[in-house]
C-alpha cells in the first residue's frame, strides 16, 4: 500500500482518551494476549474450543477494520476490497477444483492490513513506545513465572490441553510435552537439549504467547524496533534490547538469535542495497527451498534444525502441481513448518508478488521507516522458509501496528527537538 493519493477523511478528536481506554492500546494489547487469556478459561473455568479463538480473531479484526474506516483514502479502501475478492475467487476456485473453499488465507493478509492502517492513524510513536512496553513488560514478568514455578504455572494455565481443546495437538503429544506446547521441552538425547545457555535447561519459554516460537519472534520485533528507535532519539533504548535478549534466551529461538545479528548488518547497509536484497529475499527463499534439499538431504536429512526444515519445505514443495502454485488446489497434507509452501497454496505465485510490492512499495515520512519497513519484510521472508508463523495476530498485530506508526511519523532527528505548535488531534492514516 502507498501513502500517495486522495488524502483520508479527518476525524476531530475532541479529547485525548487515557492510554488504557485509546483503541489503538486495546486492539494491540487484545491481539496479543487474547490467546493466552483463552488458555486461563480453559484450565480454570471452562473447555474453550478453536471457535472461541476465531471467533476472538474476527471480532478483533473486524473492530480495528470499523474503526479506521472513517479514515480510509480510496487507496486503501481499493485495497482492501482488492485483496479480498482476490482471496474470494481463489477460494472460490479451491472448492471447485478441490472440494476445499479454506477462508483463512483472507484472515492472514487482512491482519496485516488492518493493523498497518490502525498505525497509522495512532497518535503518536509514544503510544507506540508504551503499547510495545507493557506488552514487554508482560512477557517478562509471565516468563518468568512460568520458568521458575513451571507447575504453578501450568496448573493455571494448561497449555496442552488448551491447544488439544482447540485440535492443534493430539492426546500422545500432550503426554510428551508436560502440560507445556509440543515444543515447550527440547529433546534430550543426540543433537537435543538447549542451544542458547545450555545450563538454563530444556525448559522454552513461552509466556502470553503459548508456544515458545512466537516468543521467539516477539523478541525480534522488540529488538528491531528498539533498534530503530534509539536511531530515531540517538539514545539507546536499552529496556527493550534487554527484553528482546531475555525471550530470544529463555524461548531458546536459535532463528531468533540469528535474525537479530542479520537484522543488525541490514540496517548498517546502504539502503539502496538493503532495498534490493529485501526484494528479492522471498525469490531467493523459494528457489533456496526448491533445489537446496537435493544436495543437502543425504548429509543433514529431515532434522529440526534450520536445515532440516529447509529440506522438508522442499519436499513439500515438489508435491505441489500447476494448480496448486498458483493457489487454485488446497494440497492434502499439512504446511505448518513450511510458510512459503503454505503461502503459495493460499495466495498463489501471482498472490504473492502482488502483496510482496504492495508491501515494498509502501511509504513513510522519514528514512527510519524504511529501515523499519526492509527490516520487518526480511524477518517475514526469512521466517517463512522455516515457518508460516508470521501469520500469526499473536506478533503480526504488533509488528504491523508499529509499521503503520512510523509510515506516519515526521523524520524526528533527535529527542532535544524542540516542540511543536500544539495542533488540532486529527487522526489520520497514511497520507
Amino acid at each position: 500500500m502507498s501513502n500517495a493519493g486522495t488524502r483520508p477523511r479527518p476525524i476531530a478528536v475532541v479529547a485525548r482518551q487515557p492510554f488504557w481506554l485509546q483503541p489503538p492500546t486495546v486492539a494491540v494489547i487484545g491481539a496479543t494476549v487474547f490467546n493466552f487469556l483463552l488458555c486461563l478459561v480453559n484450565t480454570n473455568v471452562t473447555s474453550v474450543g478453536s471457535a472461541a479463538a476465531i471467533g476472538c480473531e474476527l471480532i478483533i479484526i473486524s473492530a480495528v477494520l470499523l474503526y479506521t474506516y472513517q479514515r480510509l483514502n480510496y487507496t486503501q479502501l481499493l485495497v482492501i476490497c482488492g485483496a479480498v475478492f482476490y482471496l474470494m475467487a481463489l477460494a472460490a476456485g479451491r472448492l471447485l477444483l478441490s472440494g476445499n473453499a479454506d477462508v483463512k488465507p483472507i484472515r492472514d493478509l487482512l491482519i496485516p492490513i488492518a493493523f498497518f492502517i490502525l498505525g497509522a492513524g495512532a497518535p503518536d510513536l509514544k503510544t507506540a513506545d508504551r503499547i510495545i512496553g507493557v506488552i514487554a513488560l508482560l512477557v517478562v514478568l509471565v516468563g518468568l513465572f512460568e520458568y521458575f514455578l513451571p507447575d504453578v504455572f501450568t496448573r493455571f494455565c494448561n497449555i496442552a490441553s488448551f491447544y488439544v481443546e482447540r485440535g492443534t495437538m493430539d492426546a500422545a503429544q500432550m503426554q510428551q510435552s508436560s502440560s507445556l506446547f509440543v515444543s515447550g521441552m527440547r529433546p534430550e538425547g543426540a543433537g537435543g537439549g538447549r542451544n542458547i545457555l545450555p545450563f538454563l535447561g530444556n525448559h522454552r519459554v513461552s509466556s502470553i504467547f503459548l508456544e515458545p516460537v512466537s516468543a521467539g519472534n516477539f523478541g525480534i520485533i522488540l529488538f528491531i524496533w528498539g533498534m530503530v528507535r534509539s536511531m530515531m532519539e540517538r539514545r539507546l533504548y536499552w529496556g527493550l534490547f534487554a527484553a528482546a535478549g531475555f525471550v530470544i534466551i529463555m524461548s531458546d529461538s536459535r532463528f531468533g538469535a540469528y535474525f537479530c545479528a542479520i537484522a543488525l548488518l541490514l540496517a548498517i547497509v546502504p539502503s539502496a542495497i538493503r532495498y534490493i536484497m529485501v526484494a528479492l529475499a522471498p525469490l531467493v527463499g523459494v528457489l533456496t527451498i526448491a533445489f537446496l534439499p537435493d544436495l543437502l538431504s543425504n548429509q543433514f536429512g529431515m532434522s529440526n534444525g534450520f536445515i532440516g526444515r529447509i529440506i522438508m519445505s522442499g519436499e513439500i514443495l515438489s508435491r505441489f502441481d500447476a494448480l496448486t502454485w498458483f493457489g487454485l488446489r488446497a494440497p492434502e497434507f499439512g504446511m505448518a513448518d513450511s510458510g512459503y509452501a503454505y503461502s503459495i497454496a493460499s495466495i498463489g505465485l501471482i498472490g504473492m508478488a502482488i502483496f510482496w510490492a504492495m508491501l515494498l512499495l509502501t511509504e513513510g515520512r522519514s528514512r527510519f521507516f524504511y529501515t523499519f519497513r526492509d527490516l520487518a519484510a526480511a524477518y517475514v521472508a526469512f521466517l517463512l522458509c522455516i515457518s508460516n508463523s508470521p501469520y500469526t495476530i499473536k506478533t503480526g498485530a504488533l509488528l504491523w501496528f508499529l509499521t503503520g506508526v512510523l509510515s506516519a511519523a515526521p523524520a524526528l532527528l533527535s529527542r532535544r527537538a524542540p516542540r511543536a505548535a500544539p495542533k488540532a488531534n486529527y487522526a489520520s492514516a497514511m497520507r
